[in-house]
């Protein structure tokens, strides 16, 4: 798996280096809200937008992971409190199960 893996990201890594070499004398305008950048190069707005795509994508996955530790953290718990139950239910004599 880790060798598709590793192939796949040398694949990624140089279709990308060939879109930035080229497109390396591109120069487009940028609009964010109501700002106006004139005559920007291609390649600075391109690792802009994957920086903020790659910080937004971590703290979504920080996100997530937290929500997942803290479900699994409630889940042992649970189990712990329904062991507990099992063994106090094995551990009943017969008499006090026939009066319930």
């Amino acid at each position: 798996m880790w060798a598709i893996r590793m192939f796949l990201t040398i694949i990624f890594l140089i279709v990308a280096i060939a879109f930035f070499i080229y497109n390396a004398n591109e120069r487009v305008d940028v609009n964010i809200l109501h700002t106006r950048y004139l005559d920007v190069p291609l390649m600075v707005v391109l690792l802009i937008s994957f920086g903020a795509g790659m910080i937004a994508s971590f703290l979504l996955a920080v996100t997530y992971f937290f929500r997942i530790s803290s479900e699994s953290s409630a889940n042992k718990r649970l189990i712990k409190r329904l062991e507990a139950e099992i063994t106090s239910l094995r551990n009943r004599q017969i008499d006090q199960i026939d009066s319930v």
